[in-house]
């Protein structure tokens, strides 16, 4: 079963990654030429609030690519750098589906995209996605006249995001009547029990604070969505059915901190780093971790905008921020860029006065209410609004 299910999530991201890489052909060429030392190229960091809009970051980076400045890196740390990683790879299929009442075919697109996101959870944060494929399990069930397991699937999407919303455009008087239904959490209890290797292991339920793993636990029944870490450890993620029947039991060895661990955590790091000195310290590690000393910070983004800003470590100075609005063509794109990409037109990092940020833990250590999800289709490039989180089992799917 989970060689199934882990085959349907590649075969999910490399459809969704197909068009991407049609957008980027033309440029591959540059991207072989590109890919030397990295001195004089630079790598695209996310480090926005709310992830934005996907397609906006790869239009830059196909513009640095045709010009010889962008440093490739391997796919999967490109995508933990950018937070393409835990986008819904897939919803303009599922909306498809669905408006065709292909419901079997968009279940099937969203199991996949569930697979791929908690095999990935190490690299970023998987909650505001999960919440959004709760709904659409909650929409579809409700279309096949399964009340309960619309109601459940509902309350899965406000335990995972208590600011969720269901989306206007699809929700009738009779599916509005289930959401409210939702949001009272059930009666009945079932049991957790998780035993997890090492005994520090902390766990998290639905992002909420950390406890101590190894521990019997009593649930509201239901989906829930279960966190666990450990100190240079990667940390694992994995959605658990509870039922008053009888206890759900998990068992896990984490495995050893990775790369992509690494790089997770230091992306989350720069994100809740104000601009400026403590922005630069945090692109230092990254520098340590890429070999390229050169960092396209996105500050800021949406579905019309973007703010980067450029990091040079090794000189410790950084751009003004560079702003490029959604119908900006590439020429204005490159212009702007190739600007904030010259010595000349960099800044001493101490002249940017910022207040400091609060310390913001990792996703999977504590779950901040976000204000809004959406996303859209990553064959796209698309993102969801987003604030700033291996092998998984899914169960009573």
């Amino acid at each position: 079963m989970r060689a199934a299910l882990a085959t349907a999530a590649a075969l999910a991201t490399v459809l969704a990654l197909g068009h991407a890489a049609r957008a980027d052909k033309d440029h591959h060429d540059d991207d072989a030429a590109a890919a030397g030392s990295g001195a004089d190229q630079v790598v695209v960091v996310n480090a926005a609030p709310k992830l934005g809009d996907i397609g906006q970051i790869a239009r830059v980076r196909r513009v640095l690519a045709a010009r010889g400045l962008l440093f490739k890196l391997p796919v999967q740390l490109e995508a933990t750098l950018d937070g393409r990683n835990v986008l819904i790879a897939d919803l303009d299929a599922i909306r498809d589906a669905y408006n065709n009442t292909d419901y079997a075919t968009a279940l099937t697109l969203i199991e996949a995209d569930e697979n791929r996101i908690l095999e990935q959870a190490v690299n970023r944060d998987p909650i505001p996605a999960l919440a959004e494929l709760s709904q659409w399990r909650g929409i579809i069930a409700a279309a096949l006249n399964e009340e309960d397991e619309a109601v459940r699937q509902f309350r899965a999407a406000y335990r995972f995001n208590p600011a969720w919303t269901i989306d206007h455009r699809l929700a009738s008087p009779r599916v509005r009547a289930m959401v409210k239904t939702a949001r009272r959490e059930p009666s009945e209890h079932g049991i957790l029990r998780v035993e997890a290797d090492p005994d520090n292991a902390k766990l998290a339920i639905d992002g909420g604070d950390l406890r101590d793993a190894n521990q019997r636990i009593e649930l509201p029944v239901g989906l829930h969505l279960v966190t666990i870490s450990a100190p240079g450890r990667a940390p694992y993620a994995e959605l658990v059915d509870i039922e008053t029947e009888q206890p759900y039991r998990l068992q896990i060895a984490l495995d050893k901190e990775t790369k992509l661990d690494k790089a997770a955590k230091l992306v989350d790091e720069t994100a809740a780093a104000p601009a400026g000195k403590p922005r630069l310290k945090r692109a230092k590690a990254l520098a340590r971790l890429t070999g390229v000393n050169r960092m396209l910070v996105v500050e800021d983004g949406s579905e019309g905008h973007l703010t980067m800003r450029l990091y040079d470590v090794e000189l410790k100075k950084v751009s003004k921020p560079l702003e490029l609005d959604g119908d900006a063509t590439s020429a204005a794109i490159a212009r702007k860029v190739a600007a904030a990409l010259d010595p000349e037109n960099l800044v001493d990092v101490s002249t940017i006065i910022v207040r400091e940020a609060p310390a913001k833990t990792h996703w999977y250590e504590h779950w901040y209410v976000w204000a809004g999800v959406a996303a859209i289709g990553l064959s796209a490039y698309g993102g969801y609004e987003y604030a700033t989180r291996s092998p998984t089992s899914l169960r009573g799917f």
